[in-house]
């Protein structure tokens, strides 16, 4: 799984064709984040945006709006905007955020999901476990936040899991946070108690193990 999923998941809960102007301003700029052309701090230059769209600066301020009430992006005092700073805290804060819909997620569509879905669900858990390198832990982490999505019917809730996706991936990739041996080995045992829980069909269980996984993914 890649940031490629990501904005592919931004853009299935999207209106269709034709895709109105904030819409593009929006994918637009998160791709630009996403892919690492802007991080923790940078400036984004609205101008510059409207020129690369070919379209006036009213969709890029929608789309900026949209960004910051998902927390990635900051509108100063000075009035400029830039890229959301993801300390420690706040980057814990994010992914504990996703883990907590996620997990709610899960209780409610556990009981009527199939054995072959929960299974695949399952090996997304233990990739994030058995993970080597921040890239593929990453990657482990936005699969099984997507797949957790796909499993949701209503559109509204969707979005919602989508978005935290979204900060959840910047968090991971600016928090710049490295931690020992012992928090790997924790973060593969609540993987593994994620998985467990899932092919057991246990909803309760497998909130409690998914809120568990997502507070030692930083």
């Amino acid at each position: 799984m890649t940031i490629a999923h990501v904005e592919l998941r931004t853009h299935q809960w999207s209106h269709r064709s034709p895709v109105p102007l904030p819409e593009l301003a929006f994918q637009h700029i998160l791709a630009a984040i996403l892919r690492g052309e802007y991080v923790s701090g940078d400036r984004l230059d609205t101008a510059r945006f409207a020129q690369e769209l070919h379209m006036s600066l009213n969709p890029i301020r929608e789309a900026i709006i949209r960004l910051r009430d998902i927390g990635l992006v900051e509108v100063t005092p000075a009035r400029y905007t830039k890229v959301a700073d993801f300390t420690a805290s706040d980057s814990c804060a994010a992914l504990s955020y996703a883990g907590v819909l996620a997990g709610t997620a899960l209780r409610k569509a556990l009981p009527t999901t199939a054995e072959r879905v929960r299974s695949e669900l399952a090996a997304h858990a233990e990739e994030i476990g058995g993970a080597v390198g921040d890239t593929s832990r990453h990657a482990a982490v936005i699969g099984f936040l997507t797949a957790v999505t796909d499993l949701i019917e209503h559109p509204r809730q969707a979005i919602h899991l989508v978005e935290a996706t979204i900060l959840a991936q910047c968090a991971l990739q600016f928090s710049g946070v490295t931690r020992g041996d012992g928090v790997t080995q924790v973060r593969s045992v609540a993987a593994d108690a994620v998985a467990h829980a899932v092919r057991a069909g246990d909803p309760d269980a497998v909130e409690t193990a998914v809120r568990g996984l997502f507070e030692h993914l930083v």
